[in-house]
């Protein structure tokens, strides 16, 4: 498993411009990310959260981030850990970065917030099982899951950018309803629940909080992730 470092050097341009606090804990794994380009109209989605006391660390500022709605409708947040970001994925030596919403191949899914397409895998070719296999066995033996991999498992996708270096991520897609540059409205449909990349996990939603180079839940422990998903969905 990758080892953590501090995420107050990974967060340090979001922090200058008074986007987003940094919790001390630890920095990205080494993920693909969005280059964060500001859409014609940005909301204003990121800021500092209250100090926490955090033992022997001394004080700590969790990140901030909303309001976005459930990209699902009549979903609500998952209680199940291992559905939420930090959680472990042993078969592949990683972490989970995102929110997974189960649900039915097919449903539409909604953007978080308002924000500009940077990715929507219109032209998608899915990789063989063999495929997948031989990466999750190279993640076991690294000890890591390496960025080319994380990507072809998150399977078709689109990425939103919110602006402020909040990007929100949708993935395992069956279908996309957008291209990149377009300017999408919250809760306007942008594709559909699949199976892509991963069909071992059923269909489900992915979704991903991207702050800057790192992602919402990054080093948190579960109260905080808590206190951090609820302010993104308040």
């Amino acid at each position: 498993m990758q080892a953590r470092i501090a995420l107050a050097g990974a967060l340090a341009f979001t922090l200058a411009l008074g986007l987003v606090a940094a919790v001390p804990l630890s920095s990205p794994r080494g993920d693909a990310t969005a280059t964060a380009t500001p859409p014609h109209s940005a909301p204003a989605l990121a800021s500092a959260g209250p100090p926490e006391a955090g033992v022997g660390r001394g004080t700590r500022v969790r990140p901030r981030v909303g309001p976005l709605r459930i990209p699902l409708a009549g979903e609500s947040l998952p209680a199940d850990a291992v559905l939420l970001p930090e959680a472990t994925r042993d078969y592949r030596s990683g972490i989970h970065e995102g929110v997974d919403f189960p649900a039915r191949a097919g449903t539409a899914v909604l953007a978080a917030a308002a924000g500009r397409v940077v990715r929507a895998d219109t032209e998608f070719s899915d990789w063989t099982a063999n495929e997948r296999a031989a990466a999750f066995q190279e993640a076991l033996e690294v000890g890591h899951t390496p960025e080319r991999t994380l990507d072809r498992i998150r399977g078709r996708q689109i990425w939103i950018d919110h602006g402020k270096g909040v990007v929100t991520r949708y993935v395992h897609l069956e279908s996309v309803a957008v291209a990149v540059g377009d300017h999408v409205g919250t809760g306007a449909v942008i594709g559909t629940v699949g199976s892509s990349g991963y069909p071992e996990g059923g269909p489900h939603l992915h979704f991903e909080i991207r702050i800057g180079d790192s992602y919402l839940g990054n080093g948190l422990t579960p109260a905080e992730l808590a206190r951090a998903l609820r302010d993104a969905f308040p």
